[in-house]
């Protein structure tokens, strides 16, 4: 039975880019970075998510194709904040008719994350209502 998703593990043209991009940007945790392993790797940590890099030098003509992270943060709108003060390029939050407030990051290798918080969906409002009337 699958429990969630333990660990991405993602091909890298520069491990040394990528790193300042999920440290310094996202807030990561560098948990672990190994220059003289072939490849190169290093491990990081935001919350609950594990990300391996792994340098590979143009392994693709474009990575990042078809691949999308969603990643639920506590208040989209604070989370936005603490990226634009780190200098993040990125546009502000946005509510979807499919249940939640989003932005839309890429890294350096255009993997691209969809930080979200999820809204009640009409369903389980009503389940509230029903829920607080009791």
């Amino acid at each position: 039975m699958i429990k969630g998703l333990d660990l991405l593990f993602l091909e890298v043209n520069s491990l040394e880019e990528s790193l300042v991009f999920y440290e310094k940007v996202l807030g990561f945790a560098v948990e672990s970075l190994n220059l003289n392993s072939e490849p190169p790797m290093a491990r990081v940590r935001g919350g609950e998510l594990r990300v391996t890099l792994a340098q590979h030098l143009e392994t693709m003509l474009r990575r990042g194709r078809g691949v999308h992270f969603f990643v639920g943060v506590e208040d989209v709108d604070q989370f936005y904040e603490k990226l634009v003060e780190r200098g993040a390029d990125v546009q502000p939050p946005v509510d979807e008719g499919w249940g939640g407030r989003f932005i839309t990051l890429e890294d350096p290798d255009k993997y691209r994350f969809f930080f979200v918080t999820w809204s009640m969906t009409e369903q389980d409002e009503s389940f509230a209502a029903v829920k607080e009337t009791g």
